[in-house]
């Protein structure tokens, strides 16, 4: 199983454009090119350019990723508008057996995980889809991808 996942304003083609890794978490997303590794779990191209030489993130939760390791990606830090909403989109694709959580957190002190935003249990099909949130804030805050 594979979660991947597109951010609109980075479509992951150049790096991770300053979003990162956490360093407290059990596994890393990693940025590929095409299929998955595991046959039949994600997707074959990219969401954005509709290639397999567009680039996305995904990570792998079948071996050896045991239940409950989980996988975190740290959004760059936003400032709220001045209505002090955002509108936050992403594409994401879950299949496969053992499809668990991708959840959304969002955080405003750099010490705690937040507050839950959205989350997705289990295989959603072998297609990307669009997710979009409505994020308020009066701080600046991070919408943060949590995979377990």
């Amino acid at each position: 199983m594979q979660s991947q996942l597109r951010i609109k304003s980075c479509d992951f083609e150049n790096g991770l454009c300053n979003w990162a890794q956490d360093t407290e978490d059990d596994f890393d997303w990693i940025r590929i090119q095409g299929p998955t590794p595991t046959v039949n779990t994600g997707p074959l191209k990219d969401h954005t350019t509709g290639t397999s030489l567009g680039h996305y993130l995904y990570m792998e939760s079948s071996e050896p990723q045991e239940f409950e390791d989980k996988a975190v990606l740290l959004s760059p830090l936003f400032n709220p508008t001045y209505n002090r909403t955002c509108i936050f989109r992403f594409h994401y694709h879950m299949s496969g057996k053992q499809v668990y959580t991708l959840s959304v957190f969002q955080r405003t002190m750099s010490n705690t995980k937040g507050i839950l935003l959205w989350y997705k249990y289990g295989n959603q099909g072998g297609r990307w889809i669009r997710q979009t949130l409505y994020i308020s804030s009066s701080k600046p805050f991070q919408p943060n991808f949590y995979q377990w």
